[in-house]
């Protein structure tokens, strides 16, 4: 959105693919969570095709320092290299991760998760013959006198 901003062109080529961009990655997010939710393999490699092609917007960071746009760029430059950079990493996390989901597809993830209801483990206890306080590292504790 910020470099939709920086553009002042608005009839170059450059404007419409900035445009494009948002609707773009909005719907391949939605994608790839309906893909990983319901382990659609099709609709994954799609996601993470449009997700490398994402990554190619990194020569926006090229642009900011060309010397034919260097002016253009002046007082913003700091920033939306900063921007570029961190939206790129995340990018390239975010492809990591779905790289490492897509891999989990079709190992029993889905029916655990569509069929099965939640369950608590249990933690194993050892068995108190007699009473015990944890208090004293587990040693027989009297009985207890009651005033009625």
């Amino acid at each position: 959105m910020q470099l939709l901003i920086v553009v002042l062109q608005k009839n170059s080529a450059e404007f419409g693919v900035t445009i494009a961009a948002i609707p773009v990655v909005l719907a391949l997010l939605i994608l790839c969570g309906v893909a990983l939710q319901k382990e659609i393999k099709w609709i994954m490699s799609i996601s993470l095709v449009m997700m490398l092609a994402a990554l190619s917007y990194l020569y926006k960071l090229v642009r900011f320092y060309e010397p034919s746009s260097r002016a253009q760029y002046e007082t913003t430059r700091a920033t939306l290299t900063t921007f570029t950079i961190v939206a790129f990493l995340l990018l390239f996390a975010t492809f990591a991760v779905g790289i490492r989901c897509f891999a989990d597809f079709d190992k029993g993830l889905m029916s655990a998760k569509v069929n099965a209801t939640p369950v608590r483990p249990k933690l194993s206890e050892p068995a108190m013959s007699q009473r015990q306080s944890s208090y004293t590292a587990g040693a027989p504790v009297a009985p207890r006198i009651s005033i009625e």
